[in-house]
């Protein structure tokens, strides 16, 4: 269920831009509007960064930065003082070290694809939610499938439900690292699963 703080509305050329590229029947969970013309939009399946205007290099037109959740490295925020910026990596992307100030376009994150600029606490901190669920749909689309048994000579289910533990241990713990459960979550979560 998406957080509605995480629904924004976005200025027109971007709305529009969003409505073309949203397939049907995909379910948006974010869409947030970065410094400039710049938008996040988080599905079910996939995220999208949509740059329209001057500021981005989109005077006519938009571009659209997207990849499903399985291909994404990370989400994470960059932010000091009063500006910053959004940055997703993955295999492929090229990332530098960005500043908001800059007028190199290789070093403006409005100008990357990847990225989206930042302005403001509140504005940082509805992209660090973004990143968060981000991060939990990447673990979620990185988990191997619930093993079942498909042969009457499948293991004891003493060794796969061992086997189930240990998987879902080590997805909490990834979890952990990528910083989207903290040490107490992560603490409750690990007694419950072992618990049973």
């Amino acid at each position: 269920m998406a957080n509605t703080g995480l629904i924004e509305d976005l200025p027109k050329s971007l709305e529009k831009a969003v409505a073309q590229n949203v397939k049907p029947g995909e379910t948006v969970l974010v869409k947030i509007c970065g410094a400039a013309k710049e938008a996040l939009i988080c599905t079910d399946s996939r995220v999208l960064i949509i740059k329209t205007g001057l500021m981005t290099g989109h005077l006519f037109g938009s571009n659209v930065f997207q990849l499903n959740y399985s291909n994404i490295a990370s989400a994470e925020v960059k932010y000091k003082l009063l500006t910053g910026y959004f940055e997703i990596s993955a295999g492929g992307v090229q990332n530098s070290n960005m500043s908001y100030w800059s007028q190199d376009d290789a070093t403006n994150p409005a100008k990357a694809p990847n990225c989206v600029s930042l302005t403001g606490k509140e504005m940082a901190n509805s992209f660090r939610e973004a990143s968060q669920l981000i991060m939990q749909k990447i673990a979620e689309a990185k988990a191997p499938p619930p093993a079942h048994a498909t042969s009457n000579a499948a293991s004891p289910e003493t060794s796969s439900s061992s086997s189930d533990l240990v998987s879902q241990l080590e997805q909490l713990a990834k979890l952990k690292e990528a910083g989207v459960l903290s040490q107490e979550e992560f603490d409750a979560a690990k007694r419950k699963l072992i618990a049973g």
